[in-house]
């Protein structure tokens, strides 16, 4: 505004009283907004204050003149008192040391950490924040050194305030103290609080800053301590980087240090990669070629797993004879070669204490050739008084050694098909589940958790009964599966049924006596090929394996345990690729370990998969310091399964040394004092 406007503005007659304050308030907006010493005469001259149409105008006006019972706001003081470039700057700042407010004054000292000016004139006058953890922390960001000492001689201000501050400010804090160079301020930036709160639950830019300035002030015990806190990946890349400048010299120190040295970056980067994929993943499984069955002609035709998970009980043929063993999975050992049986053998099961069963082959030409059941035992080996022309299932029921077994004769043109429940030591009974029920020609018998409801499955039929066949019930089949033999699974509350060639899934649901009819979806294309079906105790879902072309996958699938329970669009939760040719497929009584039966081998070979690993390797990625005792048990059930493959073992397995370094040693850095939830060490730089 140019000064003669601003004269005529307010020489304007009294009598036009409205058009007067508007015309003055435009002159102190003019002043306020840009200083102007000519217009501050006039203003000064008139000694009238802005009206009260704008409230902050109005009240700077006052302050202006010199009215210091004038009430400011502490927002209003604080941004009039920044502005240095203007005389109601001055004004203000002699209006806030003399009212010494404390808000004000704490906005203020706020403002000075990203203002020159504002920090000069707050330690020329003396002035801090209230809060001891704020002043503390101010103090250091401002250069006052000395103040900090005396207010803060142990360091825990600093600690509770690096740890409470957004990731701006302790960026900052932390820059401010690098530059300082003070060793023992960085001790205290880093703790020694080695769960949340701590080192661990600082940003990864943060942890690596801090790492880095240890490293080059060689504190290489700190430097070490937070390595064993931070992200596995994090923790590898840093012993690498440091090379050959540093060891450490206690025993189990170095056992760790070498255990993260071993490990390769790029492939433990490619690892935890493949596990935080948008719901598809891969597992690499751990191979066991079958010695002691390189013979020419040996076919692996099944396979299980024995009660406690252990065994592979196995079964096929060698030439025109029938093969039977055991592998012990712990050394990958034929540990038993049962003699071979007089025919070729197919289903086998396991049924604990070395003790298997297996059935005749069905071969070609012979389909009404009575097959017959034997058992393969250490004390002795012997075809049970049994045969039928054809046997459907075999499964077993308990880890005591119980099974079931269905099968079908023809008694002229019609197919008779009975249950017979038998046990270990090779004793034998019909079941009775079937009395009653003549046209139910059961393909499948699964089991559920624990042994005590079985359910017999075909393609129109399904039946559900407790074990002893006391209590009997045929579910609605709903519509018929052009599967001639589907699979299926059962949980304590869902009986599932696979048709592949329509890509659909039946699920029944308690109560499992219900005429309803089961709830049917269209899981897979009709060209998909399913091999397995099953309950996983471990993974608390239903699984599936499958080819829906040229890949193999495992489907963990999403099945609500109630029928009320909305079903989800999609009822495969996650896809994980899997490698191989699998002729037949195995899950282990827990449901961890899922076997694979290769079938394109030219020698018999078996791949496991650890399927914890899927819930495991995604936590990998977290800070070694947030990690708990659980954490630590899955990692040492994981390396003591000889399903975990080679890639993952020395990944797990510098893991866990790390993790049990730390719970047994807890980890800290050096003599500490405790401030609250941290545990921090100044000592002597």
């Amino acid at each position: 505004m140019r000064t003669r406007t601003a004269a005529r503005l307010l020489r304007l007659p009294l009598r036009h009283g409205p058009l007067r304050r508007r015309a003055l308030d435009t002159v102190w907006q003019a002043w306020l907004g840009a200083p102007d010493p000519a217009l501050w005469t006039l203003l000064e001259r008139r000694g009238c204050a802005a009206s009260g149409a704008e409230p902050s105008a109005h009240a700077l006006s006052r302050l202006a003149l010199g009215d210091e019972d004038v009430a400011l706001g502490p927002e209003l003081l604080v941004e009039t008192a920044t502005r240095f470039d203007h005389p109601i700057g001055e004004r203000a700042r002699a209006h806030l040391i003399a009212l010494n407010d404390a808000e004000a004054v704490g906005l203020l000292c706020r403002t000075a950490l990203t203002s020159p000016e504002a920090t000069a004139f707050c330690v020329t006058h003396h002035l801090a924040p209230a809060d001891e953890v704020e002043r503390a922390a101010f103090f250091l960001r401002t250069g006052q050194h000395e103040q900090y000492r005396a207010l803060d001689p142990d360091g825990a201000l600093l600690a509770l305030g690096y740890r409470g501050a957004s990731s701006e400010e302790r960026r900052a804090l932390l820059e401010t103290v690098t530059e300082t160079g003070d060793i023992a301020l960085l001790r205290v930036l880093a703790g020694r609080h080695s769960g949340p709160g701590g080192f661990a639950s600082l940003g990864e830019a943060e942890r690596r800053r801090l790492l880095e300035q240890f490293a080059a002030r060689r504190d290489w015990d700190h430097w070490w301590q937070l390595v064993q806190l931070m992200p596995l990946l994090d923790a590898v890349r840093a012993v690498q980087d440091a090379g050959a400048a540093w060891r450490p010299t206690g025993d189990d120190d170095l056992r760790v240090f070498e255990a993260l040295r071993g490990v390769e970056a790029a492939a433990l980067e490619a690892w935890t990669r493949d596990g935080l994929g948008d719901g598809s993943s891969r597992l690499v499984p751990a191979r066991i070629t079958m010695p002691g069955l390189g013979e020419p002609v040996t076919i692996v035709h099944d396979m299980d797993f024995a009660p406690d998970g252990t065994q592979l009980a196995v079964a096929g043929r060698v030439g025109d004879r029938g093969l039977a063993g055991i592998i012990d999975l712990g050394s990958g050992q034929l540990s038993r070669r049962y003699p071979d049986a007089a025919r070729p053998l197919d289903q086998v099961a396991h049924l604990g204490a070395d003790t298997i069963i297996a059935v005749d082959a069905e071969e070609p030409g012979d389909m009404h050739h009575p097959k017959r059941i034997h058992r393969f035992a250490p004390d002795c080996v012997r075809p049970l008084g049994f045969a039928a022309t054809r046997i459907k299932s075999l499964q077993r029921v308990t880890g005591e050694g119980a099974f079931l077994v269905s099968f079908g004769q023809i008694d002229g043109f019609r197919w008779q098909a009975s249950v017979s429940m038998g046990d270990r030591d090779g004793s034998l009974a019909d079941s009775g589940i079937l009395d009653g029920l003549p046209d139910v020609v059961p393909q499948i018998i699964t089991v559920g958790p624990g042994g005590h409801r079985i359910a017999m499955v075909n393609t129109d039929t399904a039946v559900v009964a407790d074990r002893e066949g006391t209590v009997v019930n045929v579910l609605d089949n709903g519509p018929r599966s052009t599967r001639p033999r589907p699979l299926a699974a059962m949980s304590d509350t869902v009986l599932i049924r696979a048709d592949d060639l329509r890509g659909t899934l039946d699920m029944w649901h308690e109560p499992l006596v219900s005429t309803r009819a089961p709830v049917s979806r269209t899981v897979w294309s009709s060209r998909t090929s399913l091999y397995g079906l099953a309950w996983s105790p471990a993974l608390n879902r239903f699984v599936a394996i499958g080819r829906p072309d040229l890949s193999l996958f495992l489907w963990i699938l999403d099945i609500p345990e109630t029928r009320d329970s909305p079903l989800p669009d999609d009822l495969v939760a996650r896809q994980v690729g899997l490698t191989g040719h699998p002729g037949s497929v195995r899950l282990s009584p827990k449901g961890d370990v899922l076997a694979s039966l290769d079938s394109v081998s030219l020698t018999p070979t078996v791949e496991l998969y650890y399927l914890p690993l899927l819930a495991l390797r995604p936590r990998v990625v977290r800070p070694m310091g947030l990690m708990s005792l659980q954490d630590l048990s899955d990692v040492t059930a994981a390396l003591e399964s000889p399903a975990l493959d080679h890639t993952s073992r020395p990944i797990l397995r510098a893991l866990h040394s790390c993790l049990e370094h730390r719970f047994r040693h807890d980890v800290g850095i050096g003599q500490t004092t405790d401030a609250g939830d941290f545990e921090i060490e100044l000592g002597e730089v």
